[in-house]
């Protein structure tokens, strides 16, 4: 691809001051990704529109391969609750077959996603202060951070990129996938996470690529 230069437009009209600009962007992409054209007006704070979009695009995710399992969730937060649909949707990623209790009274609740949850430490999944009781209760956070989790697992760690290595992690292929993207972009790095994503224009490169 030959060498481009993108203009990168100042985030405007999102209607909240002192906002930091990986907020603003972030919501423009959330945006974009609905088919919004413009910025509108934010009946919600920053923090609930991504958890609101968050949930949206998790819920879809889990869907999708549920069907699988001839199972369907309408809530992310409440139909992950007794471990039943997260058992299954592990079944279906991984193709391994998982006990599970069939009562239904809170303790078999607590159960099924323990169960869920020690199938992933055995596959060395890092679950960073996840417990069964959060899923079970229905707590937004932990719920959206599993199923990002088992996201990143199953799906992301599949990703197959040019030059990468047979030990890189996810994450690493990831960012391998990110600087490719960009190549040919000038004046544009993606050495992290983290800084290199603070201005937006790396976030405008990947999606004017895939235009």
């Amino acid at each position: 691809m030959s060498q481009q230069r993108l203009r990168v437009p100042e985030p405007e009209g999102l209607g909240h001051k002192r906002t930091s600009s990986e907020d603003n962007l972030y919501l423009a992409v959330l945006r974009a990704s609905e088919g919004k054209k413009g910025p509108g007006n934010l009946a919600l704070s920053l923090p609930d529109e991504r958890d609101r979009v968050q949930k949206k695009t998790f819920t879809k995710w889990v869907n999708k391969h549920l069907i699988k399992a001839q199972r369907h969730i309408s809530d992310l937060y409440e139909d992950l609750r007794d471990g039943h649909n997260l058992i299954s949707l592990l079944e279906v990623l991984s193709g391994d077959s998982l006990p599970r209790e069939k009562g239904r009274m809170r303790f078999h609740k607590l159960q099924n996603v323990q169960i869920a949850l020690d199938y992933l430490r055995h596959r060395q999944v890092k679950l960073v202060n996840i417990r069964n009781d959060d899923i079970a209760d229905g707590n937004p956070k932990l719920t959206l951070g599993l199923i990002w989790t088992i996201i990143l697992h199953f799906q992301i760690s599949d990703i197959q990129v040019s030059g990468q290595s047979e030990d890189m992690t996810a994450k690493e292929k990831l960012l391998l996938w990110s600087q490719r993207m960009v190549e040919g972009y000038q004046g544009l790095r993606c050495d992290n996470f983290t800084s290199s994503w603070r201005d937006g224009r790396l976030f405008n490169a990947i999606i004017h690529r895939h235009k």
